[in-house]
Formats: C-alpha cells, structure tokens, sequence
C-alpha cells in the first residue's frame, strides 16, 4: 500500500450503511404501501444506489489528490457492496421472516400450484425432492443470500463502470 493514499474502510462504512438504509426504506416503503413492487420505485432505488456508489469511490478519488485508478475504485465500490448487501440481507432475512412472514408463504403455494400445474403427475421422491427444493427458495436465508450476491453483483458493474469514468492516473 502506498503510503498517501487513503483507507477504504471509512468510505466504506459509510457509504455501505447508505447502501444498506436505502434497501430497508425501500421494503418498509413498499410494505407500508402494500404493494410487492413497483417500477417506479425499482427506478428510484436503483439511481439512489449509483449516486451511492458514485459519491463513495468519488470521496476516495477527492481524498487521493483527485487520482483514481480503476482498480482501486473497484476496491472502494465492492466494499461498500459487501457492507450494503450485508445489512440489507441481515434486515431482509429479518423483514421476510417476522414483519411479513406471509408473503414467502404466499409465494411458497403460488409456486406449489404452478409447480403441480405444469406436472400433474409428478408423485413420490420427485415430488418430495420438487417441494424441497421450493422450500429452499423460498426461505429467509436464500432471499438474505440472494440480496447479499445481487449486492455484491450489482456493486462490481457500476462500480467498474463508475471508476472507469472517474478514472484519472497522475
């Protein structure tokens, strides 16, 4: 590590709770509202989540004497990632499984039923398997993990694509 340049962490730590805040007002929004999902919020979120992403590695340049190098954006933009997938899966885990718990159950029958629709004849260990594999899906801990990868994926474009633009070697 280079002597002068600036630490990750705090950047990180700051941004990634943003990142984080914004997920769980998101599902408290849309929970209040009771509605499953909108474009216009997925909208909404999804530009919130690149101004997160392009202030952090943005601080990191300013704090670096306004150079950046794609790879260290990159660093800069995958931790606030992992800190923000952390807390919104943490909260979502939680959200799914007290707050509304009937919402995976809901979704738990309506995949049973398309499942048995599709393939009525299905019975003994392929059902049994088939309804395994449902129940995995629909779980707390797959959706927390769903949304910690989905963060983590998510985070690693724009950010690359966010330091790609911000890029600027002395």
């Amino acid at each position: 590590m280079e002597p002068n340049k600036p630490s990750i962490k705090p950047i990180a730590y700051n941004y990634g709770l943003y990142l984080g805040l914004l997920t769980i007002a998101s599902l408290i929004i849309l929970y209040a509202l009771n509605i499953e999902s909108h474009w216009i919020a997925s909208v909404l979120s999804t530009i919130a989540t690149i101004a997160i992403y392009y202030f952090g590695i943005n601080t990191y340049k300013k704090q670096n004497g306004n150079a950046l190098r794609i790879k260290d954006g990159l660093k800069t933009g995958m931790a606030m990632a992992l800190l923000g997938g952390l807390i919104s899966a943490i909260y979502s885990a939680i959200h799914y499984a007290y707050v509304i718990p009937e919402f995976l159950i809901g979704k738990k029958e309506e995949a049973y039923a398309q499942m048995m629709e599709q393939n009525p004849n299905m019975q003994g260990e392929q059902l049994e398997m088939a309804t395994k594999m449902l129940n995995i899906s629909t779980s707390e801990f797959f959706i927390a993990t769903m949304m910690l990868l989905g963060s983590l994926f998510f985070g690693f474009i724009v950010s690359l694509i966010i330091s790609a633009i911000l890029k600027n070697d002395r």
